[in-house]
């Protein structure tokens, strides 16, 4: 397989899915030849791996699909680092040749070297970013060949918690998986996100992830700061489930109602504040969820603000803002960066500069999309080949879908059985109120002809028969008819019939009750009892 046509994988492990893809770099674009995902739940938390066995199943389950995709077995992949412990810090190494001299190769490289040094315990460095050279009082980008007696370098390092990769080490040493490379996700990001002006202007990234914020500031080509914030987009759902209500709820509500600006307007007291119902039918007020999550992301903000100082930056970014990750999709959060930033140039990134081919198959990858930017960027960084022989295990596409047809059919039953339920549990309740219509219709018949002149009476009776009459819905017929054909609602069916055809009897037999007390107490009726009484004395 020659260098154009070797294949690329790259493995991202976010905080609320771990995804792996696949791509052929030629003709400087790249063509995405498989993508799969799979959700997290308590294995990766801000960019760490915590369960190691949990995240070694979900990357055997991503690469296997992604093997099958590809019909070729993947040796080794390329891996972003992120995460909270993520972060850089400035190093300054001064050195003095006691004599004039011409400074080479080998004096950088040590100065470099000796610039690794992480004073901190528990971090080790993952990457460094040289910042300039100063020899004597002259700055320069590259001093070799140049004469002086004091050089001093200054370097941006890269540092995490060493735990960061020994932890991603032993999830892929468990799968007999090889590490090509491991790549800081926020450069890469930044990298292919931000156009040539940005970065050589001054501008910042911000990454809105699910369990973290990272901002990448570059100017003249160089990364000058990366930071990230342990708070991220999940911080908003559980905020909401503050208000007594489950994960997945709270997602929803964020979902629909994230606004990075809360407009306030004034509102008639006497009317009704707009509500979301909760799934335990609780009532709360839209303007509260919208308040929850407007405050939580002016916090995010505020941080990113606070980091931006700190990069000694903030006023030279002419290139402005670019945000991007899942953040991003809020509404208005590019107005609420420009407010809070005190920057006026913000734009929303959901794509990246370089130019990619996209596989027409693959329907879980958009390359338009701000959560895909990451992945994608981590891909283009690869350079060597991943892949190696054909791959003859298990179509796990033909697996998925066999999988997928039988939870149809299950879900399919379930929706069945639920609604058979729902109707017998109508039809049973119809039955009850015609059993109740038809003693009620029985007595009320009694008691007029007890007291045939009750003219209270009539009017209820009449009343009383019209409901009976009401009882029988089309909810109700509709439910009889998804039943007629089951054998084992038969039974409660005829029950239902009899029932019905005696309510509509006692119903008739009622009205008649009324109609001969109305006439036996009308005028003529009164004579002719008279003229029989009359008669028969």
């Amino acid at each position: 397989m020659g260098e154009q046509e070797s294949i690329i994988v790259a493995i991202e492990l976010g905080s609320s899915k771990i995804a792996a893809i696949a791509g052929k770099k030629k003709d400087g674009t790249m063509q995405i030849l498989a993508y799969a995902e799979e959700k997290t739940y308590d294995c990766v938390r801000r960019g760490m791996v915590y369960n190691i066995e949990k995240t070694t199943q979900s990357i055997r389950n991503v690469i296997s699909r992604i093997e099958a995709s590809l019909k070729m077995k993947v040796t080794r992949t390329y891996i972003g680092l992120a995460g909270q412990s993520v972060r850089s810090v400035k190093s300054i190494v001064k050195k003095n040749m006691l004599a004039p001299t011409y400074i080479t190769q080998g004096h950088i490289d040590a100065i470099t070297d000796e610039s690794h040094e992480v004073a901190i315990d528990d971090y080790e460095l993952i990457g460094f970013f040289t910042q300039s050279f100063t020899l004597d009082s002259n700055t320069l980008s590259n001093p070799v060949g140049i004469m002086g007696t004091n050089i001093e370098g200054e370097f941006l390092n890269i540092i995490a918690n060493n735990r960061l990769r020994s932890n991603i080490k032993t999830s892929f040493e468990n799968l007999g998986l090889d590490i090509a490379d491991y790549r800081i996700s926020a450069f890469e990001l930044a990298n292919n996100l931000l156009t040539d002006a940005e970065k050589r202007s001054g501008a910042a990234m911000v990454d809105f992830g699910a369990g973290t914020t990272t901002i990448a500031v570059l100017k003249n080509n160089i990364v000058r700061q990366i930071t990230t914030l342990p708070i991220g987009i999940n911080s908003i759902r559980q905020d909401l489930c503050d208000l007594q209500i489950e994960e997945t709820e709270a997602e929803q509500l964020m979902l629909k109602y994230a606004n990075a600006i809360v407009e306030n307007t004034p509102n008639n007291e006497n009317e009704k504040k707009p509500t979301y119902t909760t799934s335990d039918g609780r009532e709360i007020e839209i303007s509260l969820i919208q308040q929850i999550i407007e405050a939580r992301l002016n916090e995010i903000i505020i941080n990113v603000e606070n980091q931006l100082h700190n990069s000694e930056y903030a006023d030279k970014l002419l290139g402005g803002v670019v945000i991007t990750g899942g953040g991003a999709n809020i509404k208005n959060i590019d107005k609420a960066c420009t407010n809070t930033l005190k920057i006026d140039k913000v734009r929303i990134a959901r794509k990246l500069i370089p130019q990619l081919i996209k596989n027409s198959d693959i329907t879980l990858l958009s390359t338009e999309s701000a959560t895909t930017c990451t992945i994608i960027s981590l891909l283009l960084a690869g350079d060597e080949n991943c892949v190696g022989e054909p791959y003859n295990g298990p179509d796990i596409f033909a697996v998925k879908d066999k999988e997928d047809e039988i939870s149809a059919h299950k879900e399919a039953a379930a929706k069945r059985q639920k609604e058979e339920e729902e109707a017998l549990n109508n039809i049973e309740e119809t039955k009850t109120q015609l059993r109740n219509a038809i003693l009620s219709m029985q007595k009320m018949g009694e008691s007029i002809n007890a007291n045939p002149s009750n003219k209270k009476l009539w009017s209820s009776a009449e009343e009383t028969a019209t409901a009976a009459t009401a009882i029988i819905t089309d909810t109700y017929i509709q439910n009889k008819e998804l039943l007629a054909d089951k054998d084992k609602y038969k039974q409660s069916l005829r029950e239902a019939d009899v029932l019905t055809q005696k309510c509509e009897e006692e119903a008739e037999n009622l009205l008649n009750t009324v109609k001969d007390a109305k006439k036996s107490n009308s005028t003529i009726g009164k004579l002719s009892r008279w003229i029989d009484d009359l008669l028969k004395e």
